[in-house]
């Protein structure tokens, strides 16, 4: 499972229907990793999904994330800033809670 996330950022996400173009399945319990996206960057993230159940299309949860590379990323995730859940195409969106840690 690798290390625990230790996050920098608290974040709402809410993971689009399949319907229009979100994944068919729930993200998996465990630790997660994927892409967040501010305008036209990109930044690698994990977090983990508690959840039994996993996390599932058409649902908002709050999530710690974890940048690869934080000193990058920080800098385009303030509080408030709204990005989108990438994962070959969006599969979701959300906005920034809380940072935890600055760049």
């Amino acid at each position: 499972m690798g290390k625990p996330v230790t996050p920098e950022i608290i974040v709402e996400i809410t993971l689009y229907p399949s319907e229009v173009g979100g994944r068919k399945g729930a993200i998996l319990q465990g630790e997660y990793r994927g892409v967040l996206g501010v305008g036209s960057e990109n930044f690698s993230v994990r977090f983990f999904v508690p959840f039994e159940d996993g996390f599932s299309p058409s649902r908002t949860q709050r999530f710690g994330v974890q940048f690869l590379v934080p000193e990058a990323a920080l800098p385009h995730f303030p509080a408030g800033a709204e990005f989108s859940v990438w994962e070959g195409r969006v599969i979701g969106s959300g906005r920034v809670l809380e940072v935890l840690r600055h760049a």
